[in-house]
C-alpha cells in the first residue's frame, strides 16, 4: 500500500495545513486505556480517574444514548467492579498530536485521519482546544506511528 504524503495524494492542502502538518510531533502516551461504555442511569464516576496528580489523559462524554469513558487501564482494573452493566474496548494506545494552534486552519484531523484509514487502521480521534489526540487498537500502534511521522515528515519536503 502507497503511503499518502503530502505532496502527492494530499495536494488539496492548503499550505497553511502542510506548515502546520510540518511542525506537528507526535507523543505516544505510555499507558494502555480502555474505552467503556456505560448505561446513561450509572452515578458514580470516581474523582480519581480524572485527577491531574494521577492521569494523564482522561475523557468523559455524556450522551443521550449512555457515558464514554476513555480511562488508563491500570484504573480501569482497580475500579471496574463499582460499575454493573458496561461496554469494554481495547486495550487502545494515545497518540498525541503536539502543534501550534490551529484553529484558524481547516482540514488539519482530516488529513491526518486518512493517512490512517488508508492503511485500515481503526481509530478514535479526540480533539481538545490545544492538542488532538488519536486512540488506536494497541496491536496497531507501531505501524499507526510509522505512517503518521513519514507522512508529516513529508509534508516539511
Amino acid at each position: 500500500m502507497k503511503l499518502r504524503n503530502c505532496s502527492e495524494s494530499m495536494a488539496a492542502l492548503s499550505a497553511d495545513v502542510k506548515k502546520l502538518l510540518a511542525r506537528t510531533k507526535l507523543a505516544v502516551l505510555p499507558e494502555d486505556y480502555y474505552l467503556v461504555h456505560l448505561p446513561l442511569d450509572t452515578r458514580l464516576i470516581p474523582a480519581e480517574w480524572f485527577r491531574p496528580a494521577t492521569t494523564r489523559f482522561a475523557l468523559f462524554i455524556r450522551e443521550a444514548r449512555g457515558i464514554t469513558l476513555v480511562v488508563p487501564r491500570r484504573k480501569w482494573l482497580r475500579m471496574r467492579n463499582i460499575f454493573g452493566e458496561h461496554r469494554l474496548h481495547g486495550p487502545m494506545r494515545v497518540i498525541t498530536l503536539e502543534m501550534p494552534d490551529s484553529l484558524d486552519v481547516s482540514g488539519y484531523i482530516s488529513a491526518v485521519i486518512q493517512v490512517l484509514a488508508q492503511a485500515r487502521i481503526s481509530i478514535v480521534p479526540v480533539s481538545s482546544v490545544s492538542r488532538d489526540h488519536i486512540l488506536v487498537k494497541k496491536p496497531d500502534l507501531p505501524r499507526s506511528v510509522r505512517l503518521l511521522r513519514q507522512f508529516l515528515q513529508s509534508c516539511g519536503e
